[in-house]
């Protein structure tokens, strides 16, 4: 998750810059810099949490459900003692 991390700011700091520098000479208008790095920071926190909901969907399926194999369960599902 960490390298995902620094590997989608590393791109976003590079496009954000790109497509600022590239639309200032086009059409003149500046990107302040705050602005810029609103974007890398906003670019870069959305794709964390995405990619860290991808990783625990992902994880889902090889959990097991603890139903029967705990004690301390109370619920319908405890498997009967044969005592």
């Amino acid at each position: 998750m960490r390298k995902i991390v620094w590997l989608v700011f590393g791109i976003a700091f590079v496009l954000i810059n790109v497509i600022s520098e590239v639309g200032e000479y086009y059409t003149g208008i500046h990107i302040h810099t705050f602005l810029r790095i609103a974007f890398i920071l906003g670019v870069t926190m959305g794709v964390s949490i995405l990619g860290g909901t991808m990783i625990l969907v992902n994880g889902l399926g090889e959990e097991k459900p603890l139903s029967g194999y705990v004690k301390d369960t109370f619920s319908a599902d405890r498997k009967r003692n044969s005592e």
